[in-house]
């Protein structure tokens, strides 16, 4: 079975090390000295030192931004791509979809304003999704369950990288797929595959006993891999 198309989002890990100015001042630029120059990864832009392209502020020096989530900022910190936005301030740049919400007002404005209600409290996300377009960010899936679609938050735990079930034990997402890519996934959906969330499947695999909820890419023309039994949701 392949990898359950995850984006790496959640494993981007920012390497950034603290580069000090050789300058001394307590502004945020620095005022050009001919006997001084400009700090590590700095360009002087008239009289002050800024960040050079790709860099943000941190303290007194310039550090790199994740290429692949933050832009540069020649006087600030580094600034989350579009589309991104930091949970907790200094954390990593991560998808709006998925923010704790009680209203819709909770929620960044742009594509995942919406606040879907849950258990405790709601989640944001996007609206009018299309099932099986793969237009949820993530492993976010389309439920066309509802009035209006939305895309819904993946089980807790899903695609945890494991070794033996223990590693998923406590998530909703609590089997260890040991055959291929050792990931946590949801199990158990042969007696209610509507526990499988959004436009996800359930496939009864009797080669690992076990029946476990997948994103409809992984079928090979419409049917389970390694010869499961696809486990249909009830209509209405």
């Amino acid at each position: 079975m392949q990898r359950l198309g995850r984006r790496p989002r959640l494993k981007l890990q920012r390497v950034a090390s603290l580069l000090l100015f050789g300058l001394t001042t307590g502004g945020t630029g620095c005022i050009y000295d001919s006997n001084d120059r400009c700090g590590d990864h700095q360009v002087l832009e008239g009289r002050e030192c800024v960040c050079e392209a790709g860099y943000g502020r941190s303290g007194n020096g310039c550090v790199r931004c994740d290429r692949d989530t933050e832009d540069g900022n020649p006087s600030g910190p580094c600034q989350c791509k579009e589309g991104l936005i930091r949970l907790v301030d200094g954390g990593d740049c991560v998808e709006a979809a998925g923010k704790r919400c009680e209203a819709d007002a909770d929620c960044p404005d742009g594509e995942y304003s919406h606040c879907q209600p849950e258990d405790d409290a709601g989640y944001c996300t996007k609206l009018d999704c299309e099932p099986n377009a793969g237009d949820c960010p993530g492993d976010f899936a389309c439920n066309d369950d509802e009035d209006r679609t939305f895309c819904e938050r993946p089980p807790s735990g899903l695609g945890v990288a494991c070794s033996e079930q223990s590693d998923c034990e406590g998530f909703e997402a609590s089997y260890c797929e040991t055959l291929s890519e050792r990931l946590c996934l949801r199990a158990g959906c042969a007696d209610d595959p509507g526990i499988c969330h959004g436009d996800w499947v359930c496939c009864d695999i009797s080669l690992i006993g076990a029946s476990l909820c997948i994103p409809p890419n992984e079928l090979e023309n419409g049917k389970c891999p390694v010869g499961g039994t696809l486990v249909p949701r009830e209509e209405g």
